[in-house]
């Protein structure tokens, strides 16, 4: 059982809102170490990983390790109706999740627990060549950049630059930052790794630049990238997306 408290219901909404691109059900392990979330989308494409920190909430107890299963849109649209000024508090009643937002008034909504599909979701191991560190808002603007030309980016890291290239021919985007520009953070690239992702699922995955205020990034040559969001004492939003391989 646990009963978990937050003076910040929207931030957790932030976070459902944009897993919900991706999936419609997941397992959330609840211990006393926190909250941690994972799940593949439907195509294989993507894994999607929540880790929610106990610093995030008012109140964190938690008297033995829970998981529960939920339709995501389902916990989406209950978040959805949470003021800023509102606290929700979540336990378990009947098999459901109780959700209870307090502010001008008390509303609770029940959440309908889901069977477990028993598949356990392990992060797979990865080594990266690169790791670059640069401003959320700036990667969600060049990945929507190069959205006007192509479905898809070519992202490029060598020792002292991160490049960005979409399109064809006739309609090209290329955006580069060098080492010494404020909207790159820190960049250390063992040898120069080019990988090529779908725009698509880039541009949701961007979308977290709501949840923090920086963006780490860690790809290799030909190689699935890691995209990790940050928020100090509150949580980390990740994502691995395969690679998109194109015909040669």
């Amino acid at each position: 059982m646990f009963e978990l408290q937050l003076k910040e219901p929207t931030f957790l909404y932030n976070s459902i809102g944009i897993i919900s691109d991706f999936i419609q059900e997941a397992t959330f392990e609840i211990s006393k170490d926190g909250i941690e979330m994972k799940a593949m989308d439907p195509a294989n494409i993507t894994m999607v990983i929540l880790k929610l920190l106990p610093s995030a909430f008012s109140k964190y107890e938690v008297k033995k390790a829970e998981q529960i299963t939920l339709n995501i849109d389902n916990l989406k649209q209950a978040l959805r109706r949470a003021k800023v000024t509102d606290t929700l508090t979540l336990t378990l009643e009947s098999n459901k999740l109780k959700m209870v937002f307090e502010g001008k008034s008390t509303k609770s909504f029940l959440i309908p627990l889901l069977e477990d599909s028993k598949k356990k979701k392990e992060i797979p191991s990865l080594e990266f060549t690169s790791k670059i560190e640069i401003e959320a808002d700036e990667f969600e603007d060049y990945i929507n950049d190069a959205a006007i030309v192509g479905d898809a980016v070519t992202i490029e890291a060598r020792p002292d630059s991160l490049i960005f290239s979409a399109g064809e021919t006739s309609s090209k985007v290329n955006i580069k930052l060098e080492k010494d520009e404020d909207a790159l953070i820190d960049i250390d690239s063992k040898e120069p790794s080019k990988s090529i992702y779908a725009v698509d699922y880039l541009k949701k995955m961007a979308r977290s630049n709501k949840i923090a205020g920086t963006v780490k990034l860690q790809f290799s040559k030909d190689y699935p990238i890691r995209l990790d969001y940050k928020a100090l004492d509150k949580e980390q939003l990740s994502f691995i997306l395969a690679p998109r391989i194109e015909n040669k």
